[in-house]
């Protein structure tokens, strides 16, 4: 994976001095830099969308996080998932999927970098102690790769070390990129999870633009079970492209073949779905796409899906490959409805 090396960096003007974006911009020398006052409100000119989009993706912004830095993650009614809490360590990523929700999402898609990770260490510290003995489940990678930006931050130590003092939390760091030798560098602890989106390589080429290969993710996330951690497997968004079967099979078995099963927290699938505004940004971005044939539905959250008796098919199929391949793996459905939990029971 190549190292990320913007044409030009946006610093808030009252994180000038943070340790954090020092470390930045030493990692970072002659990059032009710009001073602002809020990177909501940065903006790129441009005619075309697209190239407006492409432009912002080869920035970068340092920035303080106003207001929250952890958040609980609630699913909509309908929708199936457990209470957990995200950490809003950064907004964007110098990936350019075409399904990503983030398009659009916020003001700009100027990868963002928050630096006031003191702050954020804390606010964690407090939800744990809140929480008592019960477990709390947090995630890094919502709304900013986990890892893309690791080398230039170093917060994956920070989170581990923090982690390592409370084994009855969990945290998951959420990725599809390769630069992962500072955590490389600090043996694995049981309650800390790095998870990759794996896609066939068919969908990596068409739609995953600028992330890292299938091959170069199981390489790297073969070196992580090494280091003694557990990786969770996300097929999410799965998408139904010609000869869907045979791609996301033949990846399967990849995955079961070359990974220390005992070391697979999850597989997590989930089908491709989109609001309305996301739909937009897909078209206007490239009016050919292919993404959004299909047989869509609109579902209770607001979010189209495949058509039921389709999703079911998809996760039925899976599902019983990760059965044969991965037994004792645990499997799950990601943003998805009752109804079709209960259709999958046996092999869920």
């Amino acid at each position: 994976m190549k190292v990320f090396y913007p044409k030009k960096i946006f610093i808030e003007k009252d994180v000038v001095k943070s340790p954090v974006t020092q470390r930045i911009l030493c990692k970072l020398p002659n990059v032009p830099v710009e001073y602002i006052d809020d990177y909501r409100k940065i903006k790129i000119k441009g005619r075309m969308i697209n190239n407006i989009y492409k432009e912002s993706k080869e920035c970068l912004a340092i920035a303080r996080k106003k207001g929250k830095l952890v958040k609980q993650f609630r699913c909509r009614d309908g929708i199936i998932g457990s209470t957990e809490y995200y950490i809003a360590h950064g907004n964007n990523c110098c990936f350019d999927c075409e399904y990503c929700f983030l398009q659009g999402y916020f003001d700009n898609a100027i990868p963002t970098l928050f630096v006031n990770h003191e702050e954020m260490l804390t606010e964690i510290r407090d939800v744990i102690i809140a929480a008592g003995d019960k477990g709390v489940v947090f995630h890094a990678g919502e709304l900013c790769d986990a890892f893309v930006f690791d080398d230039l931050t170093g917060l994956s130590r920070k989170l581990i070390h923090l982690f390592s003092e409370f084994p009855n939390a969990r945290l998951e760091l959420r990725t599809k990129a390769t630069n992962l030798e500072s955590l490389l560098s600090e043996s694995g602890i049981d309650n800390v999870v790095i998870s990759w989106t794996f896609s066939p390589q068919v969908i990596v080429d068409a739609y995953e633009h600028k992330t890292p290969s299938l091959e170069e993710r199981i390489s790297t996330a073969e070196e992580v079970q090494k280091a003694g951690y557990n990786v969770g497997i996300c097929l999410d968004p799965i998408i139904r492209c010609e000869d869907w079967y045979d791609n996301y099979k033949a990846m399967l078995n990849m995955l079961f073949d070359r990974l220390d099963i005992t070391k697979i927290e999850f597989v997590s699938l989930g089908g491709f779905r989109f609001l309305p505004s996301l739909a937009r940004a897909i078209r206007e971005r490239n009016p050919q796409t292919n993404l959004l044939l299909g047989e869509f539905v609109p579902c209770i959250d607001g979010k189209y899906r495949y058509f039921r008796p389709i999703r079911v098919e998809i996760y039925r199929e899976l599902g019983n490959i990760i059965r044969q391949r991965g037994k004792g793996i645990r499997a799950l459905l990601c943003m998805e409805t009752s109804e079709v939990w209960n259709e999958l029971v046996d092999v869920l």
